[in-house]
């Protein structure tokens, strides 16, 4: 049935919506481990505020945006997989969805999947039975302008090994999200305070304030003194 579906357009696209509301919970978080909970409180004073979701993934499914969205918020939604941006051009109409990778530098790239929406698709290959696939580049930064977008709210990272690169990317005079999260697999916290994400961040005014499963959470200095009434239930 399900290869009936892929040849013809009209019931693929009906296959791809009821896959999307498949994995949307009516739970109290979409997030693999809440993290979107947290998420929620330390935004929760803005309204229709805006989202940048670098590695997408899933309209809903481990989405850290999903219940912003659903609050009203709007954004840009990028990923490595067009099958991804499918989805998103599906369930978030109103956001900008990106077929592209997010790196230090402007240009084309490899990236390396294992299937057409894998969490574990990135620019690093992993095992040799992934295929390579060429894909345009930009800057996040390029992004940003390209889309005429001056100010976004939350930014969150999960490129399975390249955060840095986009973080590189980021212009920090321009652009100063009041919240930042990255997935974080390897490193352990004392590890984290060594490495380059850290320094970078800490250097342009952010704070890592929590680890949730494993995504770090960063808030910019500017926030610091209203975290404790943010995050109160």
């Amino acid at each position: 049935m399900k290869k009936y579906f892929l040849k013809n357009k009209i019931f693929y696209l009906i296959y791809k919506f009821v896959k999307i509301y498949k994995n949307k919970k009516p739970s109290t978080h979409f997030g693999e481990f809440g993290e979107d909970i947290f998420v929620s409180r330390l935004l929760k004073d803005i309204n229709n505020g805006r989202y940048v979701d670098v590695g997408c993934y899933h309209p809903f499914k481990g989405s850290l945006t999903a219940k912003l969205h659903d609050k009203g918020w709007n954004g840009v939604n990028i990923d490595i997989s067009k099958t991804t941006i499918d989805l998103f051009n599906i369930s978030r109409k109103k956001d900008i969805n990106l077929n592209i990778a997010v790196t230090s530098f402007d240009g084309e790239t490899f990236f390396y999947e294992n299937s057409p929406i894998n969490q574990q698709n990135s620019l690093i290959r992993t095992n040799d039975q992934q295929l390579e696939f060429k894909i345009k580049c930009l800057t996040l930064n390029s992004i940003l302008e390209q889309n005429k977008i001056d100010s976004f709210d939350y930014l969150n990272i999960d490129v399975e090994g390249s955060e840095i690169e986009v973080i590189k990317g980021i212009n920090f005079n321009k652009f100063n999200p009041r919240l930042i999260t990255i997935e974080n697999n390897d490193l352990l916290l004392e590890d984290y305070f060594k490495s380059e994400i850290y320094k970078l961040l800490a250097d342009n005014k952010y704070t890592l304030i929590n680890k949730i499963g494993v995504t770090n959470f960063f808030v910019h200095n500017k926030i610091k003194n209203k975290i404790s009434n943010l995050i109160k239930v």
